[in-house]
C-alpha cells in the first residue's frame, strides 16, 4: 500500500510540474540604453592650447564621468598618442620630459614638464584618450594591465559586446 501511494505521489508530481500555461507572448519591452556604465572611453582629443606656470605646461578638463565613486575606488587612465596607432599610458617619460596627470571629482589635468626643472618647450598639439573604469569592472578583470592601452581596449570592447547582447 505504501509503495502504491509513493508511486501515485511521484506520478502526480511529474504530471503537475510538467504542465505549463501557454498563451500569446507579452508586448516587447522598451529598449534599454546601450553601452556600459562600468567603462567610459573618450574619443581621442587633441590639446593645442596649454597654460604655462613656471616651467610646466598644463591643460585642465571637466568630465562628469569622473564621479566621487570613481575618485574613491575606480581608475582613470590617460593615454598619449604617438605615431599612427601607438598609445603610451601617463605618466609618459620621453628623455627628460614627462607628461603626467591627476584627476578629481568632475575633472582632470595634464602636465608637461622636464625632470631637471628646465623649460620643456611648447608641447604643440598632443592627442590623448581618457578611460574611466569602475571598481566593479576592475575587480571583475583582476589580471588586466590597466596601463596597457591594448588590454584596456579589449576589456572595453568585451563589455560593449556584453552590453549589446543583453
Amino acid at each position: 500500500m505504501k509503495r502504491i501511494f509513493l508511486m501515485l505521489l511521484a506520478s502526480s508530481l511529474f504530471v503537475f510540474t510538467g504542465c505549463v500555461k501557454t498563451g500569446p507572448p507579452g508586448p516587447q519591452g522598451a529598449q534599454g540604453p546601450q553601452g556600459n556604465a562600468n567603462v567610459i572611453g573618450s574619443d581621442p582629443f587633441t590639446v593645442s592650447s596649454w597654460s604655462k606656470t613656471g616651467n610646466t605646461y598644463s591643460a585642465d578638463f571637466s568630465s562628469g564621468d569622473i564621479t566621487p565613486a570613481i575618485v574613491d575606488l575606480g581608475i582613470v587612465s590617460i593615454f598619449k598618442k604617438y605615431g599612427t596607432n601607438e598609445w603610451s599610458p601617463l605618466p609618459d617619460i620621453n628623455g627628460k620630459t614627462s607628461t603626467v596627470f591627476n584627476f578629481y571629482d568632475n575633472g582632470f589635468s595634464i602636465y608637461i614638464q622636464n625632470s631637471d626643472g628646465t623649460d620643456p618647450g611648447f608641447p604643440g598639439s598632443v592627442t590623448f584618450r581618457m578611460v574611466v573604469i569602475s571598481s566593479s569592472l576592475r575587480q571583475a578583470n583582476p589580471n588586466t594591465d590597466w596601463r596597457n592601452y591594448n588590454e584596456v581596449m579589449k576589456v572595453l570592447q568585451g563589455t560593449e559586446q556584453q552590453a549589446s547582447a543583453n
